[in-house]
């Protein structure tokens, strides 16, 4: 599979024949509807890092494009020196105000597709019967 792309990044995992997998980071800021088609043709997850492309101002990748388009997305901060931001709410922000994704849609990607990429969404990061978590109940005053 052949992806035209030129610059937030994807992760792709190819199966190879013989059952080989390749992974292979992207970046996405400027890619292309033919791009977005293959990476949901290939359920892939785009992994976007909307922190980044704010701090470097670079395009935002087209999330929103990709969602209708049926691509996977998840969102990651970037920590590191040339893009420094570990704040997971101001990644949902700037998801939501420059990526135009919605709340929902940004949490998804935040915590369950983030999952997914881990190969872990199966057994982590929801509510489910089955599924390993942590809860905190608190009873406090506002």
């Amino acid at each position: 599979m052949s992806i035209s792309l030129n610059h937030s990044c994807i992760v792709c995992v190819f199966f190879l024949s013989g059952g080989v997998e390749l992974d292979l980071e992207l970046d996405l800021e400027d890619v292309t509807d033919n791009g977005i088609a293959a990476i949901a043709t290939a359920k892939t997850t785009a992994v976007l890092l909307p922190t980044t492309a704010c701090i470097l101002r670079l395009p935002q990748p087209r999330a929103r494009d990709m969602l209708e388009a049926g691509v996977i997305v998840s969102l990651r901060s970037d920590f590191n020196p040339n893009a420094y931001c570990c704040s997971m709410p101001v990644v949902m922000h700037l998801a939501c105000v420059n990526m135009r994704m919605s709340m929902p849609e940004s949490l998804a990607a935040l915590i369950i597709n983030a999952a997914y990429v881990l190969g872990r969404s199966h057994a982590h990061c929801s509510l489910e019967v089955n599924k390993h978590g942590d809860l905190l109940v608190l009873n406090a005053p506002r």
